[in-house]
């Protein structure tokens, strides 16, 4: 455009449109709007446009006519605003009332002994001549901060979901009744490892054994599928101890098959002392005579061996020097004498 307004921006003063306002503002209210609070304006409408009877809106939408009372008070009252959901927010809340000498002296024993439970803590503090129970020293040490998350989301996973636990007092009286389960080492040079993989029968002491590059529950599961299979009795029950291994794949595959899967207390090896004294077997006779190998396959092919060999050939002194396969048979053959009964205990 030539002239006067050559390379400048023209500008047209008027007015604002009639309505424009109130129309933004309605859109701006209806934004702010729930869900919820759209239906019940619906409701408020029909029952508007069907002569304000309250009876039949209520029983049309299924609602109560106090509740449809509350709907209009607030409508006329703050707007259409007024149907959002309100603060379920409890009017007088609870605040603590323990006094601040007890919380200044439980945060500074924390930090004295960060180890320490609230129990034990608490204790001192009774000591000292200030009642204060478990419960409130661990709340105490919560809104401080000075908790571990980390072990708090274990110990409540734990306890939310506790595990079956060694079965004390069981009384054996049958192949397959209890197969114990765990791992060892197989230290190679270099510190490579394999892992053996170790079930024995409880009272026959028949073994299943493999060796696996790994020690996964993934692993645990195959070496499960591999005891069903080579087993020539039912498995009725399996105790582990609490390693990676036997988690997660392997406890799932458990829950699959309803196999029952104990396990036994941390640190607490002498529950698994079956299949742990067979492992002090197989370091003595079988590890310590040269029988290693660096590679798996020929791992695998000694274990086997070992296996053999313990079921068909070895001596036994706890089954009155007969192999497992020969008490097998003398269990078919004559039954069990009470007195071989094997009672689980620590």
């Amino acid at each position: 455009m030539k002239g006067r307004y050559n390379g400048r921006h023209m500008t047209i003063y008027g007015s604002i449109l009639p309505g424009a306002r109130a129309i933004a503002w309605s859109s701006y209210l209806t934004d702010k709007l729930t869900d919820q609070a759209k239906h019940r304006l619906k409701i408020l409408d029909w029952h508007k446009a069907n002569g304000k009877n309250s009876s039949l809106t209520a029983r049309h939408f299924g609602i109560g006519r106090m509740t449809l009372h509350r709907w209009q008070t607030r409508f006329k009252k703050f707007g259409i605003l007024g149907l959002n959901e309100l603060s379920k927010k409890p009017k007088n809340v609870r605040r603590p009332t323990t006094t601040w000498q007890i919380v200044s002296r439980v945060v500074e024993l924390r930090k004295q002994y960060p180890a320490w439970s609230k129990h034990k803590l608490s204790a001192i503090v009774k000591r000292e001549g200030m009642i204060v129970s478990e419960s409130t020293v661990g709340r105490i040490l919560k809104r401080k901060n000075l908790i571990d998350k980390k072990i708090s989301r274990k110990r409540r996973k734990s306890a939310l979901h506790p595990k079956a636990r060694f079965p004390k007092g069981l009384h054996i009286n049958c192949e397959g009744q209890m197969i114990q389960m765990d791992t060892k080492y197989i230290m190679l040079t270099g510190g490579q490892k394999f892992y053996q993989f170790t079930a024995i029968d409880v009272l026959g002491k028949r073994r299943v054994l493999r060796a696996y590059a790994s020690q996964s529950s993934r692993n645990g599961a195959l070496f499960l599928k591999e005891c069903i299979a080579s087993f020539p009795f039912p498995i009725l029950a399996v105790q582990t101890d609490n390693g990676a291994p036997f988690q997660k794949e392997f406890d799932k595959l458990c829950k699959e098959l309803n196999l029952p899967h104990y396990y036994t207390y941390p640190r607490s090896p002498k529950q698994n002392t079956y299949v742990e004294n067979s492992h002090g077997s197989d370091e003595r006779e079988f590890y310590q005579q040269g029988n290693v190998s660096s590679i798996l396959s020929e791992m695998q092919k000694k274990i086997s061996e070992r296996e053999y060999v313990w079921n068909n050939f070895r001596p036994h002194e706890a089954l009155g020097q007969l192999t497992p396969a020969e008490y097998s048979q003398k269990i078919k053959n004559y039954g069990l004498p009470t007195k071989n009964v094997i009672v689980l205990q620590t």
